[in-house]
């Protein structure tokens, strides 16, 4: 009789836990695993969501109820979980919220401490991870993560329907957390304001602050005022699910642009540490023929192979004197010429010229990627330092690129190699720089530097011909090549970890 009746209560409490979630007061609540529950609330209340769980002698509650006074509120979600309401945990905190905090904790409920490091919170046998991103969006907070129903509260990483606010944030380290957010492998996002879904909710975000940053940085890169840049930002429709609601404003466009020109770039209103044992790079690149954005991601890797902090650049006003004192090395990858108004014009003034060159001689690093010698002032102290010009390329085809010196730092390793790219043809000071590699057309009729190095001075600079097009920057061997002059020009001179 007694083990029927333990098996009474076990059905019973199975019953309840996976009852369906319906509430008068909470109209919205959904069970969106078992024993997990999401409640939207108003428009008015920027469409913010908060949850529950059912715990083995509790319930936890995540985020705070809206609208709703705390003693029904909390009375319906002991009556779907069965289980007393004893502690919550914010994912974000906003001194609007501090009465409703304090409304809480009189009635008994205790407030988890969120650690500073990511972790697990309360028992650790329910597997409920704190994941910290301090002010990433334009508010503070983080994610809480239950590994085992893989259900992921966002908190404000994460918005869907709602316009993202971006005034205050950091949209690349946005767009970084998302990209963490992702590979834990949720399969249902409850995001911190917005309708909760799969995990394709975080990507879509992820991509739609890329395609913003992307879009904003191409036209600084090419000198658009930033009212031209507000006309002109049009979202993806595939990113933009929620129109009009969820388009970016002129405040938003602004932000960006304010993220990726000076004085905030390039170093985010904070500059490398002298002390700093791991080196800094400053990397120009994008120009109006030249999108910067795969620029950027072909040149990452390098960097992280070659164990060298980036800082990208879009905006050239950037490049200073100043800049370059908190750099180890320089990296550019775009030509001379913007086009503010549709006509180009150069833009690399005396002072930056003095500024590079004086940056080299005194020990730095240079590495002129492309079309770096191409529309930049004739016969100026910058040319001169990088020992050749620009005289123009051939047609975006396949051609050889070749081995001349096997035994320098920068070829070593690399092999002759076909990619599809434009076959530059600058002249070089032969008396000057150390040829390094030369390219040639398919039908042997065009022969021409491809790559050249040498020591002015206490600095070291490397020019490297490649890298137009996605498969020239991801090819295997230019790839080691830019590696081994990275390496070379800050004097590692050590080889890349594919060798």
């Amino acid at each position: 009789m007694l083990k029927e009746y333990f098996l009474f209560l076990v059905l019973f409490e199975s019953a309840c836990a996976f009852a369906p979630a319906q509430s008068a007061s909470l109209p919205s609540v959904e069970e969106i695993a078992p024993g997990i529950f999401a409640e939207g609330f108003q428009a008015k209340f920027d469409s913010a969501t908060c949850g529950w769980v059912r715990l083995a002698k509790e319930t936890l509650l995540i985020d705070l109820p809206h609208g709703v006074a705390f003693p029904e509120f909390l009375a319906e979600v002991e009556r779907m979980t069965t289980r007393p309401v004893r502690s919550f945990v914010l994912t974000r905190s906003l001194p609007s919220d501090r009465e409703a905090i304090a409304a809480l904790i009189e009635r008994g409920l205790k407030r988890i401490d969120l650690p500073e490091q990511r972790g697990l919170i309360g028992d650790v046998a329910e597997g409920i991870e704190f994941i910290p991103y301090d002010k990433v969006s334009r508010l503070p907070g983080g994610a809480i993560y239950l590994s085992r129903q893989k259900v992921l509260f966002a908190g404000p990483m994460a918005i869907n329907g709602p316009r993202v606010k971006l005034a205050g944030s950091d949209t690349a380290a946005w767009i970084s957390a998302l990209a963490d957010l992702e590979k834990l492998g949720a399969t249902t996002v409850v995001p911190g304001f917005g309708s909760w879904s799969g995990p394709g909710l975080l990507e879509r975000q992820r991509l739609f602050l890329a395609d913003l940053r992307q879009q904003v940085g191409y036209k600084i890169s090419m000198g658009y005022s930033i009212e031209r840049i507000v006309r002109e930002v049009v979202i993806a429709p595939a990113l933009s699910v929620w129109m009009p609601y969820d388009t970016p404003n002129s405040e938003d466009i602004r932000h960006v642009y304010d993220e990726l020109t000076i004085p905030a770039a390039p170093f985010g209103g904070q500059a490398p540490r002298r002390d700093d044992p791991q080196p800094h790079a400053l990397v120009l690149i994008g120009d109006r023929f030249h999108e910067p954005e795969h620029i950027e991601a072909g040149l990452r890797p390098v960097f992280e192979t070659a164990e060298v902090i980036p800082h990208f650049l879009v905006d050239p006003k950037g490049l200073t004197a100043e800049n370059l004192k908190a750099i180890g090395l320089l990296v550019i990858l775009r030509d001379g010429y913007i086009w503010p108004e549709d006509k180009g014009i150069s833009w690399m003034t005396p002072d930056q010229q003095r500024a590079v060159v004086e940056f080299v001689e005194h020990g730095g690093a240079f590495l002129n990627l492309h079309n770096s010698m191409g529309l930049y002032p004739e016969n100026g102290p910058y040319l001169q330092l990088v020992g050749g010009h620009y005289i123009g390329h051939g047609p975006l085809e396949r051609f050889r690129t070749e081995v001349v010196d096997p035994n320098h730092p920068i070829t070593r390793g690399v092999t002759d190699f076909f990619t599809a790219d434009e076959q530059h043809t600058p002249p070089f000071e032969t008396n000057k720089v150390h040829l390094l590699l030369r390219n040639r057309s398919d039908d042997g009729k065009v022969v021409a530097a491809a790559g050249w190095a040498y020591e002015p001075g206490g600095g070291r600079v490397c020019h490297l011909a490649n890298g137009h097009t996605r498969e020239a920057l991801n090819h295997p061997m230019f790839r080691r090549l830019m590696v081994n002059a990275v390496n070379w020009c800050l004097r590692k001179d050590k080889p890349s970890p594919e060798n």
